[in-house]
């Protein structure tokens, strides 16, 4: 059964760009406006971004693992990095 954040991701390419952002504010401390921020800042997609939190949340992998896919999806260590400077 998928949860919340695989539901996100594999829905993220069919909302609108609000939608998408309400939703992925509500499964992290991010507001829609820091989410806005992170996709423009980042130039990451929405199923990019949503796939950067699916893999983040992944309680099976381990953090070298979250790491190397992190990489391999385009733009996500920039989001990444837009995330953590919204936290710190």
């Amino acid at each position: 059964m998928p949860n919340k954040f695989d539901k996100l991701a594999k829905e993220a390419a069919q909302m609108a760009d609000e939608h998408f952002q309400s939703e992925f504010s509500n499964l992290t401390r991010l507001n829609n406006a820091d989410t806005e921020k992170i996709i423009n800042d980042s130039g990451i997609s929405k199923q990019d971004l949503a796939q950067v939190l699916q893999e983040v949340k992944n309680s099976s992998s381990s953090n070298e693992a979250k790491a190397k896919a992190i990489q391999n999806i385009d733009k996500g260590v920039s989001a990444l990095v837009s995330i953590v400077k919204k936290l710190i």
